[in-house]
């Protein structure tokens, strides 16, 4: 069977389907559940008839917009993460990208599934064969961060570079300005890193797609090096932008992305930095 078949709903799947979001889970709960066991009941029902509704876009605009309620019970309901899992195969079968994409995702980051960066970069493959923008960006981090093995710096800018090439990408933008600042398969420049993240904040349309490039602008802004790479001190500008980041980064912590954390208190211990070079500025201003 070819890896990606492997992916693709075969005909005890469906079958799981059915069975999960019909008498079996009755038996299980019996018929006087706790709203707990009746809220799960009714979720995977939903599921069911969203991974049965049409080619895979239903069931995961679905899972889209119910995805705090899907994690929370499933972390406590395996059966739920079971048909998450299996509503994404049926997608696939009907050569669904978001539903490549979204159970790559699935497996990246693990968090109700067993973590697996080898199923996750062949889905996210999958997708990006099938047109999905946000796979090339994926597999990006899969190279940059050696999921699969070593990390391939080329590789991870090659695909970044595809991702804006592509079409439009905030995200592409800002971790291509990534691999200037790091001097990671291109030569160090902090001008074009700086340019690259002004752009992806162009790019940006939310508070959460701002937090990532205003964070790094805000720090070039505060940074004692930044004159030598031609970026003056703006401490109040870059207030605004950890602010603005933190924003940004508490929404995508309140959405299961934990591991923001550190960035999150990056922006708000900048905040008091900014403060703190506006208040020798103004002091400077005022001996002189």
């Amino acid at each position: 069977m070819a890896s990606g078949d492997t992916h693709r709903a075969q005909k005890q799947d469906v079958e799981r389907i059915a069975a999960l979001a019909g008498t079996e889970l009755d038996k299980c709960v019996g018929d006087n559940g706790t709203n707990g066991d009746q809220n799960t009941k009714t979720l995977l029902r939903e599921m069911a008839n969203a991974a049965f509704s049409g080619t895979g876009d239903e069931f995961a605009e679905y899972v889209s917009k119910n995805k705090s309620r899907i994690l929370d019970i499933a972390l406590s309901h395996p059966e739920v993460a079971e048909m998450l899992v299996l509503g994404y195969k049926v997608g696939i079968s009907n050569d669904n990208a978001a539903c490549m994409n979204d159970l790559g995702a699935l497996y990246y980051m693990g968090d109700i599934v067993e973590q697996d960066y080898h199923k996750a970069a062949e889905l996210y493959e999958m997708a990006a064969d099938a047109g999905c923008y946000q796979s090339v960006v994926n597999l990006g981090y899969i190279y940059e961060y050696g999921r699969i093995g070593k990390p391939d710096y080329n590789k991870a800018y090659q695909w970044y570079s595809l991702a804006a090439v592509l079409s439009p990408s905030y995200e592409a933008t800002y971790k291509l300005g990534d691999m200037f600042s790091r001097g990671k398969a291109v030569p160090h420049d902090m001008k074009k890193a700086y340019r690259l993240y002004e752009r992806s904040l162009e790019l940006a349309s939310n508070d959460v797609q701002c937090a990532q490039p205003a964070l790094r602008i805000a720090k070039m802004l505060i940074d004692p090096e930044g004159p030598s790479y031609d970026i003056e001190p703006n401490p109040l500008r870059a207030l605004a932008l950890f602010q603005l980041a933190e924003i940004g980064l508490r929404i995508d912590i309140a959405d299961g992305q934990a591991y923001y954390a550190k960035r999150l208190q990056e922006a708000i211990d900048g905040q008091e930095e900014a403060r703190l070079l506006m208040g020798a500025i103004d002091a400077a201003s005022l001996s002189a």
